[in-house]
């Protein structure tokens, strides 16, 4: 006569228990992972509520898929349309505030990796062999203003010139003038719209970087200029 074995038991059930243990392991495994990881917490949430959905321990209905959006993500983005999905985490959209800034002759605005470049002309800014603002460029300056603020991000301004050398009294080459330009950009950034310093950096590149040959005078003109850098890659 067969001997009745833990399933029999209990209706052929029994192996059942045997099952659910390994799956919460296997739960507490992955949530362990995503937890020492640097992902967000709030995709970590999410993550953990949609496992618990396909494990079955929550009902149906009561999982949420998972969904990360990035600041300045430019997947997804329309092609020729910096606003595309550009959002701000808990914010509004930074795209409200792009819109007058692509209507400016002499801003451009592209990404690199995560971070979005915001780049001005030289001329707007300043006068010719001068590191002095020119009060022409403060309106353009101020719609930078609830961009930077909305951002949290660290914000570096970064100065440019073209190849052709400066000695003057005041500056003896392109190095001292851009690094004076960016450091007064950042200055009036702190004194005219109240950026807390301690998120602002200011560096001066000289002819270093030229966007375009210095070649002819339309080119070295697109060298001239100052870059707002929103550093989102530097990001935890």
């Amino acid at each position: 006569m067969r001997r009745k074995g833990i399933g029999d038991a209990k209706g052929g059930a029994g192996w059942l228990t045997t099952f659910n243990d390994l799956v919460t392991l296997l739960m507490v495994f992955f949530v362990l992972l995503f937890t020492m990881s640097s992902i967000d917490t709030k995709a970590l949430k999410q993550f953990q509520v949609s496992l618990m959905k396909g494990l079955g321990v929550l009902n149906k209905g009561e999982g949420s898929p998972i969904g990360v959006i990035e600041s300045f993500s430019n997947k997804g983005m329309e092609k020729g349309s910096i606003r595309g999905q550009i959002t701000m985490e808990g914010s509004e959209s930074i795209a409200d505030y792009m819109k007058d800034l692509e209507s400016l002759k002499g801003v451009d605005v592209r990404f690199r990796e995560k971070d979005l470049i915001i780049s001005l002309d030289g001329s707007a800014l300043f006068k010719s062999g001068m590191d002095k603002l020119d009060p022409e460029a403060f309106p353009v300056l101020k719609k930078l203003f609830k961009i930077i603020n909305v951002a949290s991000c660290p914000v570096r301004v970064e100065g440019h010139t073209d190849n052709v050398p400066i000695f003057t009294e005041k500056f003896e080459s392109n190095w001292e003038l851009s690094t004076g330009r960016a450091v007064n950009v950042v200055k009036h950034f702190i004194d005219e719209g109240n950026v807390a310093p301690q998120r602002l950096s200011a560096v001066g590149y000289g002819e270093s970087k030229p966007l375009v040959p210095n070649d002819t005078p339309e080119h070295r003109a697109r060298n001239r200029r100052v870059e707002i850098v929103l550093e989102k890659s530097e990001e935890g």
